[in-house]
């Protein structure tokens, strides 16, 4: 049996590592912005048109995002997707029995407009800008 196992192994390891390579990335950041005015506290999503895991991420004070693929991946599955954005609805961490609060300035008017993105390899600065 151990002559099977080993070449099997050595063949793992010098070829591909062994180790478990995600799915391929892009890295996306970019400003959402309504009306002209940058959207603070806003979640963007990212949903592959094809399937599979969307990515999201949280705009600061400036309307500036970072997407999140996981907790340890940054960016979004490479190819089209559709996005969406939503007021972000903070807890108080504290207390789990708070309701949740939405804050922000998307209107539900806004909150159904899905814009269709593509991302590439590398770095992309998609730029998200709403009436």
């Amino acid at each position: 049996m151990y002559k099977i196992l080993l070449p099997i192994l050595s063949f793992c390891l010098v070829s591909v590592g062994c180790t478990p390579s995600g799915p391929p990335l892009g890295k996306v950041s970019g400003k959402v912005t309504i009306d002209g005015k940058p959207a603070s506290n806003v979640d963007v999503m990212f949903a592959p048109v094809d399937g599979g895991r969307s990515s999201t991420g949280t705009t600061d004070s400036n309307g500036q995002y970072v997407l999140a693929f996981s907790t340890t991946d940054r960016g979004a599955l490479l190819g089209a997707h559709e996005v969406v954005i939503r007021n972000a609805t903070p807890t108080d961490m504290n207390d789990p029995d708070a309701p949740m609060v939405s804050t922000g300035m998307v209107s539900n008017e806004v909150a159904t407009i899905k814009k269709k993105v593509d991302v590439q390899s590398g770095d992309n600065t998609i730029d998200l800008a709403y009436p």
